[in-house]
């Protein structure tokens, strides 16, 4: 509009300044053709030809936006097209977000082929489905996602896995999920779902592979992976203790340090030891290496009830922690059911009433009571006594 006004005010000044110009003198201008002739004046002329110029523009701009009519209420219908898609999609979004899954699978799916980008329509939409418990329906919307964008295809596989796991298709969401991990061997996410799917199925060999770097990078919190390393790696060795020979040692060497210090984890691995091996000499080993590096009085325990080839050994190293570490009621009981094994009565009552003395168990009461009841001793009113003092321990309320 702007333009046409530019024009006509060039056309009022370019006749006024012709006006102006020929007032005087208003010139003369003859045509001649054939037996047809045109006279006009100078100024009648100029005018003539600038408003034939005009019209002859504007009749060939009237021309070509006719020509174009066509194409731009095409342009037009699509654009209102689009415009219709984009809220349809908004709403679908929403529905899905509100729990409104047959009207979000609707929404998403109704103008797709006007959606400017049909693979969010498509992903959507198939977490919609599978809320339906459409799974095949599911299925059929991420083929088309892959085939409406092939490159996406990591994230259609990590939305494929995460619903298959959410229905409970395990086994699927495996093959799925190794596929992956083979295109894209640093991506964090699939890294994590494959772990869970590991986990689910009991693959404890695999999942102890891929253990070192979900903890690198921090995939699980610190004390749910604690859990997950405690499961997997007791699988790891239960498998390899079955499998006999050295498997055993080996799989509990490929165990990081950090997670061979875990009681709960090192008390089974000495179970299996005990088990399959048999080899009390290979336990008391283990015990004291790992009491040596870290103290831990679950440990201690276990080493107060251990039966030794070597009992004066097993003594020794015992009162060596107890002037390393100090009193601790825990070594003290250990120390008396040695000394018991060695029927060291003397010592062994020592031992046993210092534990209680220090922290009551009923553990070491009954210790101390069997000793002082035993024949060796003969003290069976002060026997009594404990048996009662363990007796009204073990009934108190935790």
């Amino acid at each position: 509009m702007r333009k046409y006004l530019l024009w006509l005010a060039l056309l009022v000044i370019v006749v006024l300044s012709a006006i102006l110009l020929l007032r005087d003198d208003p010139g003369f201008l003859l045509l001649r053709y054939g037996d047809w002739s045109l006279e006009t004046s100078l100024v009648v002329a100029v005018i003539a030809v600038i408003v034939g110029g005009l019209l002859i523009q504007l009749g060939l701009r009237l021309l070509l936006w006719t020509w174009r009519l066509p194409r731009l209420m095409k342009q037009r219908n699509r654009q209102r097209r689009m415009e219709r898609a984009r809220k349809l999609t908004n709403q679908g979004l929403l529905d899905l977000a509100e729990g409104r899954f047959e009207q979000s699978e609707q929404a998403l799916l109704k103008l797709i082929d006007a959606v400017e980008n049909p693979l969010i329509n498509y992903l959507a939409a198939a977490r919609a489905a599978q809320q339906q418990g459409k799974y095949d329906q599911r299925d059929e919307y991420l083929k088309a996602a892959h085939e409406t964008n092939p490159e996406a295809e990591i994230a259609i596989g990590v939305t494929q896995a995460e619903l298959q796991l959410a229905a409970g298709q395990t086994e699927r969401a495996l093959a799925t999920l190794t596929h992956l991990r083979n295109l894209a061997p640093k991506h964090d996410y699939v890294l994590k779902l494959l772990a869970r799917v590991y986990y689910q199925l009991e693959e404890w060999s695999k999942l102890c592979e891929l253990l070192p770097e979900v903890r690198k990078k921090k995939l699980f919190r610190s004390d749910k992976l604690e859990g997950i390393e405690l499961k997997a790696y007791t699988g790891c060795l239960n498998e390899a203790a079955r499998l006999g020979g050295d498997a055993l040692d080996r799989a509990w060497s490929k165990i990081p340090k950090a997670s061979q210090s875990q009681p709960d984890l090192l008390l089974h691995y000495i179970d299996l030891v005990e088990k399959y091996h048999q080899d009390s000499r290979q336990v008391e080993q283990i015990v004291v290496k790992a009491i040596n590096q870290q103290w831990n009085p679950r440990l201690v325990d276990f080493y107060g009830r251990l039966e030794s080839a070597d009992g004066n050994a097993q003594l020794a190293t015992a009162e060596k922690w107890l002037q390393e570490y100090g009193n601790s009621d825990v070594l003290l009981l250990a120390l008396g059911r040695i000394c018991k094994r060695l029927r060291l009565w003397g010592k062994a009552q020592s031992y046993l009433e210092a534990s209680i003395g220090l922290k009551p168990s009923a553990e070491a009461c009954l210790e101390l009571a069997e000793l002082l009841g035993s024949g060796e001793v003969g003290e069976s009113d002060k026997a009594c006594d404990y048996y009662q003092q363990g007796l009204r321990l073990c009934l108190q309320p935790d």
